[in-house]
């Protein structure tokens, strides 16, 4: 039976890494929270509040990668009868956002009195059904009631609009967040966030709602919940024509949601957001002095405490406007939902803030059949308009007929993607240890507060300097090398580290919820996104890792002394298979003292996966996201700048 030459558990019982790569990214955003917690809570003045508000929208934008550009003519309608329904009238529409991209929705409109009068935008949530769903047709017929003009979207890849049906008309990916993050991972390539294409629809929807004969253009609001909250946040921070908005289940902060250990859908993230100092109160406060409630369910997992903070600090800022009784904060005890509380208050606070009557809490109507409330004869976009864009349509659009860089250019990024924000400890502090079957384990400070670790497998031949360092990254890490593996049964002149780098192999993340690091709902897809905000990424620094064994294993006099002829002259040989691969070519491009790179199994290609629809094959690719790689550094150009030194096995 082979034997195992890999770490045990804990490093050998050394060290539990099970949790560092968390406490160094958590660590990292609570200190970038606290230091650009001081733009905001510094603007105590009108000019120091209105600076703070435009350096929000820029990046708020920034991280959304731009924003599509807005027509001048209004978005292209087709109308379905009206109907009597739920108190209001009920009309079943589809508006063109974008050439190609029709958005089914729903119109509610009072049955009494005239116009012009005000409008809200409602964004829904993360619900299947999407605008049909019965606790959000009745908080819009309740606005309805109450004299308001609503006009609800469906969002992609919910209700009507979702984005990958097989040939029987079912879901090859799951709607909503699972659709989100599968077009999401492809948009993060091109250095940008899906979510620019959510404002995108929602602005397009205000173009609407401002041509309407009975909807006074300048009293337009926004509303929505959980997913829609996220789209309200990003609104009021970009969006001048807004005249209130009503947030509901979504606000917390930043650091508050942080150790809840919940993930995100990737149009949730926002690029480099925590880096450029945008957190919820940020962008609650960039909404000053316009009226702002925001809604929040006591027993969400959106934390409570962060919601209450994020208000507070927000209040400043319309402390400093005038306008401090502009914002609101309502609770109510209920669960994550768009619960009847939340939108009694909802319906006050837009008729006070709108200019209509106080409304009267009346009952709620029952809400229509979903069948009843299709805007599409079949229900779904990709069935009744064949050749409609959905968001891989729009992204690999945007991937086309980009610039290519040199590959000085694209060195100069990636060198700033590798090394930018790493803490190198003034020591490695490595420790070589005995392991099994004459291996050597080693372990060093990668950074600061993190350790790299690999396998030594000494030469068997050879001697003379430098003798050629080959470090290699296996798929599954170190735990994958076992005395019958090619690497220990065919040992020669070099000296052979397998390297684990963080979050991998036997510094693997634990998980809470035990799922598969490959599983986008897992601990590691946590962590990324959270590097994300912070202007980062797990490949870059992953490949910073790569460049620290380096370091180490040629530098160190313990290691060159068990090590014969290895030195800080001898030729660096760098292998790799599976996701990693990419990973290698990147600290390759990087680190001249890797004279060869030979790539297994090379599964990451940004320029294919930005092509193809269905992207994902379960390999876990999407762990080596770069953002910004397919324009900045693009394959083509990558290879280039590695030329005779990158190798292909098999």
């Amino acid at each position: 039976m082979a034997e195992e030459l890999g770490f045990r558990r804990n490093l050998d019982g050394h060290h539990d890494t099970s949790l560092d790569l968390l406490r160094h990214v958590y660590a990292r955003t609570e200190e970038t929270l606290r230091r650009t917690a001081a733009a905001l809570d510094g603007a105590t003045d009108a000019a120091a509040v209105r600076a703070h508000q435009a350096r929000t929208r820029e990046a708020v934008v920034a991280g959304l990668g731009g924003l599509p550009e807005l027509p001048a003519d209004p978005p292209p309608v087709q109308w379905r009868g009206p109907a009597e329904a739920m108190g209001c009238v009920v009309e079943q529409l589809v508006l063109e956002t974008h050439p190609g991209v029709p958005v089914p929705a729903t119109l509610y409109r009072p049955t009494t009195g005239g116009g012009p009068r005000p409008a809200v935008l409602f964004a829904c949530g993360h619900t299947t059904t999407g605008r049909a769903d019965p606790e959000y047709q009745r908080v819009c017929s309740r606005l309805a009631r109450a004299g308001l003009v609503v006009l609800a979207i469906d969002p992609w890849g919910q209700g009507e609009r979702l984005g990958y049906l097989g040939p029987d008309g079912t879901p090859t990916v799951d709607p909503g967040t699972a659709e989100h993050t599968y077009a999401g991972l492809q948009a993060w390539w091109l250095g940008q966030s899906i979510a620019r294409w959510f404002v995108h629809d929602a602005r397009r929807a205000i173009d609407l709602l401002q041509t309407l004969p009975d909807v006074d253009p300048s009293r337009i609001g926004i509303t929505g919940n959980s997913g829609g909250g996220t789209l309200c946040t990003l609104m009021v921070a970009i969006e001048d024509r807004l005249a209130a908005a009503a947030i509901g289940t979504f606000v917390t902060s930043r650091g508050a949601y942080l150790w809840s250990g919940q993930h995100q859908d990737a149009e949730q993230v926002l690029l480099g957001g925590s880096a450029a100092g945008v957190d919820h109160a940020d962008l609650l406060a960039a909404m000053a002095p316009r009226p702002l409630a925001v809604l929040a369910a006591e027993h969400d997992f959106f934390p409570l405490e962060g919601t209450v903070e994020s208000v507070e600090r927000a209040r400043a800022a319309y402390r400093a406007l005038d306008a401090v009784d502009r914002l609101e904060l309502h609770t109510a005890p209920v669960t994550h939902r768009y619960a009847r509380p939340l939108a009694a208050a909802a319906a006050r606070f837009f008729c006070a803030a709108l200019g209509l009557p106080e409304p009267t809490d009346d009952d709620d109507s029952e809400p229509l059949p979903p069948e009843a409330m299709r805007a599409l004869p079949r229900g779904q976009v990709a069935l009744d308009r064949p050749g409609s864009l959905f968001l891989h349509d729009l992204v690999r659009a945007d991937a086309e007929g980009l610039p290519t860089p040199s590959p000085a250019e694209a060195r100069a990024w990636l060198r700033a993607r590798v090394h930018t924000g790493r803490r190198a400890p003034g020591a490695a502090y490595p420790r070589w240890l005995p392991g099994p079957a004459g291996t050597v384990h080693g372990m060093w400070r990668s950074e600061a507060d993190l350790w790299g670790a690999g396998v030594l497998l000494p030469p068997t031949s050879g001697a003379g300097a430098p003798r050629p360092l080959r470090i290699v990254l296996l798929d599954a890490g170190t735990p994958a090398l076992t005395s019958d593996h090619p690497l220990a049964r065919e040992r020669g002149a070099e000296a052979v580290l397998v390297l684990d780098v963080r979050g991998h192999g036997a510094l693997a993340v634990h998980d809470k919820d035990d799922r598969d690091h490959r599983d986008h709902r897992s601990a590691v897809y946590k962590l990324l996104c959270d590097l994300l905000w912070l202007d980062d990424s797990l490949a870059a620094a992953r490949a910073y890792d790569i460049t620290r064994a380096i370091d180490v294993a040629l530098t160190d006099p313990h290691l060159t002394t068990l090590v014969p002829g290895l030195g800080p002259t001898s030729p660096v040989h760098l292998e790799a298979e599976g996701p990693l691969a990419f990973v290698a070519k990147v600290a390759a491009a990087v680190d001249d003292r890797v004279t060869r790179v030979t790539v297994h199994d090379d599964v990451v290609d940004p320029a294919a996966i930005l092509r193809r629809r269905l992207h994902d094959t379960g390999d876990g690719s999407w762990q080596s996201v770069v953002p910004g790689a397919a324009t900045h550094a693009p394959l083509t150009t990558l290879h280039t700048l590695l030329g005779p030194r990158l190798h292909t096995a098999g």
